[in-house]
């Protein structure tokens, strides 16, 4: 550290003779004026930490003081559904209930009503040919309010869905279509090597005036005397 110092004062005390060389040498070690001061030095590096210092006194012995109970608050809003949980068992079955009233007999108005049923005499003719229509001349029974087959078409006198259904004894083959004026709404066809019972069925739509009829697609012998054939229909509701 004083090298340094010696160091960086020599060249001041050069200037300072030749400007004055009167006043007293400094690095000869006379006495002279004092010198400029010197650079501040680096800080240097933290002491190591002290000794532990003894313990100190216990503080004051606190407890926790409990205020006075809040108002109630505002209820939250209602939380999310939960998972559906698992189905339970089933349980007992209950007692039985008192027997209830008897219902009233439900009536159709007879202006609503709408059915036949009819059959072909036996003096009818047995072998019908193509696209011949096919007679249903006698009533099966009494109706007083039936409808009546004309020449073997059924007029609708009401509006609605009608089901119509026929039952042809026939040898050999009985051939049938049933008609909606001149649309062919089924086609069915039997054959057999002996007598054959042949049944067929359709629901249709109406509207009041409109005909359906029977006829055979192919030549057909239908048997009249020994077995009956029939052709019956009915409103199965008014539209």
């Amino acid at each position: 550290m004083v090298s340094l110092l010696v160091h960086a004062l020599l060249p001041v005390c050069i200037l300072l003779w030749a400007v004055t060389p009167t006043i007293s040498d400094t690095c000869t070690g006379q006495r002279g004026y004092p010198g400029v001061p010197g650079i501040p030095a680096a800080h240097g590096a933290n002491g190591r930490d002290g000794p532990k210092g003894q313990k100190g006194e216990p503080g004051e012995d606190t407890h926790p003081v409990q205020g006075l109970k809040g108002d109630q608050g505002i209820p939250g809003y209602p939380g999310r559904p939960g998972l559906r949980g698992d189905e339970g068992m089933s349980g007992p079955p209950g007692p039985k209930g008192p027997k209830g009233q008897k219902g009233a007999v439900a009536e159709v108005p007879r202006e609503m009503r709408s059915f036949f049923s009819y059959k072909r005499s036996p003096s009818s003719r047995s072998t019908v040919v193509v696209n011949r229509i096919i007679e249903f001349d006698s009533p099966v029974s009494s109706f007083d309010e039936g409808d009546v087959l004309s020449n073997g078409y059924f007029t609708a006198k009401l509006p609605g869905i009608y089901f119509f259904v026929y039952h042809i004894s026939a040898t050999q083959i009985a051939c049938v279509t049933i008609k909606k004026g001149q649309q062919i709404l089924v086609n069915l066809c039997d054959m057999s090597q002996g007598v054959l019972v042949s049944s067929g069925s359709v629901v249709v739509d109406l509207k009041k005036g409109e005909h359906v009829s029977m006829y055979t697609s192919r030549t057909s012998q239908i048997i009249s005397k020994d077995a009956d054939s029939t052709f019956t229909g009915f409103l199965l509701f008014p539209s």
